[in-house]
């Protein structure tokens, strides 16, 4: 038998992680627990969804994996600015902006992995990426 790669859960709407527990037996509720673990909370790992059963927990383990991203270096400039350099879960380097005080709504980043390279301009929440 072939070993079946996890999902990243964090790439999954709300409504698409209701529908996994529906389709699974399970009730559309837990979907929108997880959904606030993840997006609310900011948890890494499954086993901090405490208000979730054990089973479920390692339910979500057996099909899903979180990816999160660790800052590296921050710096914050007089204007306002913030730049981040992060590190992605699958080793790719980042650089995040922010300018707080000009456009509180807006980010630019950065990624690159060995000749990839991609741009991802976010506004009030949401991404248009360019490669």
């Amino acid at each position: 038998m072939s070993a079946v790669k996890k999902k990243d859960i964090r790439a999954y709407s709300l409504e698409e992680l209701q529908q996994f527990f529906t389709v699974n037996g399970d009730q559309a509720f837990r979907g929108k627990q997880v959904y606030q673990w993840l997006w609310n909370k900011g948890v890494h790992d499954f086993d901090a969804m405490t208000n979730i059963s054990k089973s479920t927990r390692q339910f979500l383990d057996d099909h899903f994996t979180i990816n999160h991203i660790a800052v590296d270096q921050q710096q914050r400039s007089q204007d306002g600015t913030i730049k981040n350099k992060v590190n992605l879960f699958d080793g790719r380097v980042g650089r995040v902006g922010f300018n707080s005080r000009q456009r509180p709504n807006h980010c630019m980043c950065f990624f690159s992995s060995g000749v990839q390279f991609g741009l991802f301009v976010l506004r009030d929440s949401q991404a248009k990426a360019h490669a």
